[in-house]
Formats: structure tokens, sequence, C-alpha cells
């Protein structure tokens, strides 16, 4: 197919029709910012509550999220997975084949429901094993004993998240994911503290809060995408099948390094929590605290990053290799167009936002210690989610678990742990040097998933001249 000639092999190549493109991603991105937003500033409404109900409460639900979620992000990533196929055949005009692959991937849902839950069972004994007070772990256990029942909804949500945002609809996913923002926020005042007339629950009522929020939401989604035309050509309704083993070969056979490189990054910040565990509550809460705050920040570079595949998606399905390749590195320039105003903006008001979630000043200090390390590394972790993003729309998803698995468990986090609460460097400086070691590893990842985006959007070119 001829290729578009707006865009040359050249050497002024990145320059040509940026401004366009980069409205073209803001178009995209924005919505998913707003429906990735949505639902990290349900973790933030949880984290200030609970932070304001009793410290212990806040330790035992910051732990029992580092186990549970990179199970779930992990094996949640072969779903994740699904957007990128999506996009791919919107873009070579097959939209009647995505039905059938979100069914497929809805089979998959069971099973990985299966797991998550084994792990939520499990997160008692991980964290006696790690050294944690007894009185936090039960404050863990009791958030667990309810929140378990929002997995389901959390994960049937995720194949019909990636139809809508395959196919360019990401607002309706704004939209929904802010009305589930609101009952959450309603449903934790109420159920945490006892307000309105409801029973006091502490930890077990921030769980509860979830599984309201989360069913809500799943049905309003369900509802929207049955009644709105513009999903129909997809056949999503049309039909039943039992599971079907090359479609979902094709799903975990790109969605599991997917699924694993993303269980790669977050183990490593979970990995830093359990690590920093034994160090008391204040550090615990203002590891985190920082990371809770991070993770708003971290919404702008993976909004990007999803739109990325689905950007490159639709060009390399209607075979347009010079426009995905352009696509791809437009998205990295935006994405650190943002970092450098994320960075600006942790930079200046750290100690305000902060808080927002505690009183205590011993974590006040710490954290904002530590969202020094955050602001550092905006633009590497920027530069790695664009490049991430833009590879899954190739296809390409082994070679980036790869880095990511060099870069943090390799390097990173055997730094970061070295200096927090060993002597082999020097005397250990606990939550600083831990997040000196992610920052590294965060750094390498960004230059190696570069490297790699080149190489690959370069060999797709070749192929097919």
């Amino acid at each position: 197919m001829e290729q578009p000639n707006f865009i040359e092999k050249n050497n002024n190549f990145f320059s040509l029709r940026l401004k366009d493109e980069i409205k073209n991603y803001a178009k995209l991105a924005i919505p998913m910012f707003f429906t990735q937003l949505a639902t990290q500033l349900i973790g933030v409404a949880s984290v200030i509550m609970a932070g304001n109900y009793s410290s212990d409460v806040l330790s035992g639900i910051l732990l029992a999220n580092s186990v549970w979620f990179p199970v779930f992000i992990g094996l949640g990533g072969i779903l994740f997975f699904v957007t990128a196929l999506v996009a791919q055949l919107n873009g070579a005009k097959k939209m009647s084949e995505i039905g059938p692959l979100v069914r497929q991937a809805l089979w998959l849902v069971i099973p990985i429901i299966i797991v998550i839950i084994l792990a939520l069972n499990s997160t008692g004994i991980i964290l006696q094993t790690v050294g944690v007070e007894k009185n936090i772990i039960a404050f863990s256990e009791e958030y667990l004993s309810t929140f378990v029942f929002a997995v389901p909804a959390i994960l049937f949500s995720q194949p019909l998240r990636s139809l809508s945002e395959g196919i360019t609809r990401p607002l309706p996913l704004s939209v929904i994911n802010f009305i589930m923002l609101g009952i959450h926020v309603i449903a934790s005042y109420c159920l945490i503290f006892g307000n309105l007339g409801f029973p006091e629950m502490g930890a077990k009522g921030a769980g509860l809060a979830a599984v309201i929020a989360t069913w809500t939401s799943l049905v309003i989604l369900v509802v929207y995408i049955r009644i709105n035309k513009v999903y129909e050509p997809t056949k999503l309704f049309d039909g039943f099948e039992w599971p079907t083993l090359k479609i979902l070969k094709d799903i975990i056979k790109g969605g599991l390094p997917v699924g694993l490189s993303n269980f790669v990054e977050v183990s490593m910040f979970a990995g830093a929590s359990l690590t920093l565990g034994r160090l008391g509550s204040e550090v615990i809460a203002a590891h985190g605290i920082s990371l809770n705050i991070g993770g708003i920040f971290f919404m702008v570079p993976l909004s990007i990053g999803l739109a990325a595949a689905v950007r490159v998606g639709n060009h390399v399905g209607a075979k347009n290799l010079i426009g995905a390749r352009y696509s791809a590195f437009s998205s990295v320039r935006f994405g650190v167009i943002c970092a450098l105003i994320s960075t600006f903006m942790i930079l200046m008001f750290a100690d305000f936002i902060v808080n927002f979630y505690t009183q205590d000043i011993e974590v006040i200090k710490i954290a904002v210690i530590l969202l020094m390390f955050a602001a550092f590394f905006q633009i590497p972790d920027s530069l790695a989610m664009c490049a991430v993003g833009s590879l899954r729309g190739y296809k390409d998803t082994l070679v980036p678990m790869l880095i990511m698995i060099l870069s943090y468990w390799v390097i990173g986090f055997p730094l970061g742990y070295s200096l927090a609460v060993t002597d082999f460097w020097a005397a250990s400086i606990g939550a600083p040097g831990m997040w000196s070691g992610m920052t590294l590893g965060l750094c390498i990842a960004a230059a190696l998933t570069i490297w790699r985006l080149n190489i690959t959007s370069k060999k797709f070119i070749g192929d097919l001249s």
C-alpha cells in the first residue's frame, strides 16, 4: 500500500506535521487521562479518608494493596493488550471481528479472578513473613475481606474498556469513571467513619465502598455499550461462543508479556513497600502517600501511552507504517512536554499536596523528600510509557518485558534495597535509598524502550519495502 506523501523518510522526519499529530493525541489522550485519573482518585480518596481515620488503618490498606495490586496488574495486563488488537481491527476496517474478540477476552477473566482471589487470601501470610506488625496485618485483612468482591467487577470491565478505547471512544469511559468516583467517595465517607446513619466500619468500610462503586460502574458501562449505536458494528451482543483456542492464544501470546511487564514494574514498588514496612508506620505512610501522589501524575504518561497503542495500532492495521513510526515518536515528544509540567508542579507544590493526606509532621517530612525523587523521574517514566504503548501498537511486547525485568529487578530494586536497609554501600538511609534505586531503574527502562521503539518501527517500514 502506498504511504501518505506528507511524511517522508528523511532527516526532517520528526519535525513534519508534529503539531497536528499532537492535536490528535490530545483528543484521544485527554479523555483517557480523565478515565485513568478518576480511577486513581478512588485510591486517593481511600488513602486520604483512611489517613484521617487512623494511621494504622492507612498502613494496613496500603500494604494490602501492595500485595494484591501487582498480581492484578500482571494478570490484568493480559486483558490490556486487547486494546491494541481492537485498534488494529478498527484500522483494518474489520469492525465485525471486534465483538467476538472481546467475548473471548471475557472468558479469560474467569481464571484471572480465581488467581487474584487466592492472592488476596494469602496477603496476611505474606505480610507476616516480611515482619509487618500484627495490628497492621489485621487491618489489611479487614480491608480485603470486603474488597475481594470488587475484583470481578474490575476485571470484567477491562475488555469492555478496551473495546471503547480501541475504536477511539474514550470519553464515555471518563464519564462513567467519574460517576464511579463520586459513588466511592460518598460510600467511603459513610462506611469508614459511620456518617449519615451508617455503621462505622473502618478498613472494612473502605473495601465495601470499592465494591459498591465498581459494580455500579460495570452495570452502567454494559448498558451504555448495549444501547449506543456506535458500538453496533462491533457485533458484541450478536452472538455467543465458547472459548476459542486460536483467539485466546493470540490474546495470551501478546498480552502475557504486557502483563508481566506491568507486574515487574508495579511489583518493584510493592517490593519497596514491603521492604520499608519494617521501618515503622510513619515510613509506610509516607512511602504510600508519595506513591499515591506520584500515581496521579503517572496518569499523564500512562494515558499518552494508551493513546499511542491505539494510534500506532490503527496505522499498522491500515498498513500505514511510516505514519505509525511518526505517531510513535510524536507520542514521545508529547509525553516529554507533559512530564516537564508535572516535574514543575511536584517541585512547587509537594508540601501543599502532602498536607491533604495527613497532619503527621514526621510523615509529611519523609513524603516531601520522596516526592523530590518522583519529580526527577517524571521524564524517564514518560519516555518509557510512551515507548511501551507504541510498541504494543506494533504487537511488540516480549522485548519490552525483558527490558522491564532487567531495569527494575536486576538493577533498580536490588540497588534500592541495599541502600535502604543494608550497610553494603554505607549506612542504610531508609526510604530515600529505596527511591534512589527505583529512579535509576526507571531511567534505564526509558533508554532501552526508546532504543527498542526505534528498531521496531524501522523494521516494520523495511519489511513493507
